[in-house]
Parts: C-alpha cells; sequence; structure tokens
C-alpha cells in the first residue's frame, strides 16, 4: 500500500549539515539492462537503494539472472540467463523496462515485454526506439499487451535519430553490441548516462567510437565479457538540494561529488539564484541568506538545465524578490507542480510552455499530491518554504528515485517525517 505513504514538512529558517548524494538513478538503470549482454557475475558499486533498482532486478530474475544486493553493491550473475518474456506487471512499473528490450535483442535476437510504465509526463513515445530497431533488421508488433520484436539476424545500420532521445540512444547501443557488423547513431543524445554507459559498454568488450558526441559507432560483438562497475553520484539529486539550500538560509556539506563537470548547468543557474558554492575533493561547501533572485529560465537537451530540475526551480522561484519565468522545451506537459503550488498559495501560471512565477510573500502549508518522481521532490522543498505544515501524498513517486529525502534532510536540522 505504498501510495498511501505521506510525507509532513514544516517550513525550515536553517539548515545546516552533511549529505551524501547518493549514486545515480539514471545512470545505473541502463547499465543494469546493459548486463543481460554478458555471461558471469557483474558487480555494480555505489547503487542507489530506490524501487527502480529493485523492480529491475525483479525483470532480470524472469530470466534466470541471480541479483544480490548488500550495502549498496549490486551483483548480477547471468550464467544461467534464459530467455523468457517479461510481463507488464513489473514492466510497468518503470519507464527504463523498455531497455531491456535492446538489451534481449543484443543477446537473444528477440523480447518480448510489457510495455513501460513510470512517471506520467507527456507522451512520452518510444517511437524512435523502434524505428532504430527496425532499421536493425527487427520485426516489431503488439500482441496480447505485449511488445514483440524478432530479428533472424540482428544487422547493424546506420540510423538518424530525428530528437537525441535519452532512451532511445539508450536501447540502440544495446541492441547495437549484439548485431552484426557496425552501427551508427546519429543525432545520438549526449546526456552523462550516455557517456557512462558506453564507458561501461567498452569496460566489456564492445568497440565504441565518438562517446560524448552525437554520432556514437558501435561495433557488434557475441563475445563479451563482465566488469565492475562504481556508478557516478546522482545529478538530479544533487541539484534538488542545490536549489533546496539557495531557497533556504543553509550551510551544507554535499558529499560524494567527485567531479563538478556532469553539474555545471545546474551550478550556473544556482549561482544566478544566489547560493555560494566552493569545490573541494569529493565535495561541495554550500551556503545562502535564502535570498532567492528572480530570472528567467529554459530547460533543454544536455549540457542546458535538466527538465528533471524544473519543478524543483519553479519551486524555488516562488521566493524570489520578484517575477520569474521558466520555459520547458523537452515535454510537453510537465506542469503538475503548478496547480499544487497554488494550494500553498503560490502565485504562478502556465501560458504556452512557461510558467510565469509572481513574487510570493509567504506560502501557507496545505495537503498536495505527488504525482510523478521529480514534481514530489519540489513539492517537499516547497513545504520546507512554507509557513505551518505541509503534507505529500503519493510518496511512492519520490521513493522510485531519492533513497532517503527524509532522512537527508532530518539530519541538517529540517523537520520532516513519514506519516
Amino acid at each position: 500500500m505504498d501510495f498511501l505513504k505521506a510525507i509532513s514538512v514544516r517550513e525550515s529558517s536553517y539548515l545546516k549539515g552533511t549529505i551524501e548524494i547518493q549514486g545515480s538513478k539514471n545512470t545505473v538503470l541502463p547499465i543494469i539492462a546493459a548486463t543481460v549482454l554478458t555471461d558471469g557475475i557483474s558487480v555494480i558499486h555505489n547503487c542507489p537503494d530506490i524501487k527502480d533498482v529493485e523492480v529491475m532486478c525483479e525483470l532480470l530474475q524472469c530470466l534466470n539472472i541471480k541479483t544480490c544486493y548488500k550495502d549498496h553493491v549490486l551483483s548480477i550473475d547471468t550464467r544461467k540467463a534464459q530467455y523468457a518474456m517479461l510481463p507488464y506487471e513489473l514492466t510497468g512499473k518503470l519507464r527504463s523496462s523498455v531497455l531491456m528490450l535492446g538489451a534481449m535483442l543484443g543477446r537473444w535476437g528477440r523480447a518480448e515485454i510489457g510495455m513501460p510504465g513510470g512517471c506520467t509526463i507527456g507522451t512520452r513515445p518510444i517511437d524512435i526506439h523502434l524505428e532504430g530497431f527496425s532499421r536493425m533488421n527487427v520485426d516489431i508488433c503488439m500482441k496480447d499487451h505485449l511488445l514483440c520484436c524478432d530479428s533472424f539476424y540482428l544487422q547493424g545500420c546506420d540510423f538518424h535519430l530525428r530528437y537525441p532521445s535519452v532512451g532511445a540512444t539508450e536501447n540502440l547501443l544495446l541492441a547495437a553490441c549484439g548485431a552484426k557488423g557496425r552501427t551508427i547513431l546519429r543525432g545520438a543524445a549526449k546526456e552523462p548516462e550516455i557517456i557512462e554507459l558506453c564507458n561501461y559498454l567498452q569496460s566489456i568488450g564492445v568497440l565504441i567510437d565518438g562517446i560524448g558526441s552525437d554520432v556514437l559507432v558501435i561495433k557488434g560483438t557475441k563475445y563479451l565479457c563482465c566488469a565492475d562497475y562504481i556508478n557516478v553520484y546522482d545529478r538530479i539529486v544533487a541539484g534538488t538540494y542545490l536549489l533546496m539550500a539557495a531557497a533556504i538560509p543553509s550551510e551544507l556539506l554535499l558529499t560524494g561529488i567527485d567531479d563538478i563537470h556532469y553539474i555545471k548547468n545546474i551550478l550556473k543557474v544556482c549561482a544566478q539564484l544566489g547560493l555560494n558554492v566552493i569545490r573541494f575533493d569529493r565535495c561541495l561547501h554550500v551556503w545562502s541568506n535564502g535570498i532567492v533572485a528572480p530570472g528567467k529560465f529554459a530547460t533543454g537537451i544536455y549540457p542546458e538545465f535538466p527538465t528533471d530540475l524544473m519543478p524543483v526551480l519553479i519551486s524555488v522561484l516562488l521566493r524570489a524578490g520578484g517575477d520569474s519565468q521558466v520555459t520547458e522545451t523537452v515535454f510537453e506537459n510537465r506542469f503538475s507542480v503548478v496547480d499544487e503550488l497554488k494550494k500553498l498559495d503560490g502565485k504562478l501560471y502556465v501560458k504556452g510552455n512557461t510558467v510565469f512565477i509572481e513574487k510570493t510573500d509567504q506560502l501557507c502549508g496545505h495537503t498536495v499530491k505527488a504525482t510523478d518522481l521529480r514534481q514530489g521532490a519540489a513539492l517537499i522543498v516547497a513545504g520546507l518554504m512554507a509557513f505551518g505544515y505541509t503534507t505529500i501524498t503519493d510518496t511512492s513517486y519520490i521513493d522510485r528515485g531519492y533513497e532517503d529525502i527524509v532522512g537527508d534532510l532530518n539530519r541538517v536540522g529540517a523537520e520532516i517525517t513519514y506519516i
């Protein structure tokens, strides 16, 4: 009954302490799928203890792949892997289940999975994934609510993605690992998650050129070894706490951040808001007086400001001393946070693909509903800014991506608890 869980949070006047940034959700999920291509025991370090990882492990277990998770270390044994259908009861729980298509095609040349689920953000179609698979000589059909892909001869191809979709790039990368010959992906996504997946695939024996660019060249092979992988920190979780620190008087140490390259776009926006940041070895020291500068911002594909942090940014800008705007350029319908923030007396409205945030003197606590992962985190941040108590319901969404957001905030002085 996870959907009945709720979080109660009270206005915070000051936050101080240390937060350890968890391993990346969006990086580890495609790498878990990639282990299907191998034959042996893979070990993933710094793996976050979140619901999405648990579901991905359940999907692997359907393929007779053994998994063991302990102390943020995930071991995956593929030595007895067997082809099987993946049921909608599992795939419907998260969006990243679609990556099992590419991994299973790369290993067995066929796949049958229920349609992927996850947060409802826009239409989020998988048509680019399927177009790429078709170019690789894959027959695709829907049968009994299953997406069925089959290839007598998985063939490398030259394919141009008409939009730099992260999921499609990852899926086609995985399939290309087991395809005959060379695959060229043009217009590929360049997000950190793609770079990390490519690095992992190279470590198991895949030849890839163009890593970090929008043209990836993959040489398919059937002989892939296992490799250990140290997962990077979660840049979206780090961004959530950085933005929060801009809006609430804070002095925080964010540890586990060994390289700021992946969050330069986030740090730039935080500096515009008024957050002070000093970089040390594997950590960031951040502090602010809680006075937020207004401005005009826009999301975009990497290296622009990430769409996943757009709801959090909107919440923070309610603390600004003037009017602000946030334009969403990635998804066509990611504004569910607006109606919930209005319940807290936030003054904001949507026009087209832009949210207009007016100067709001004081947010007031109320009961609000989390409808997706990042929107839920944004409501927690708003609750820390709102007078009195705020209750966020349907927090199972938040648990999909934040390992222990309640514990993290408690440790720096926030009054927040599950109810």
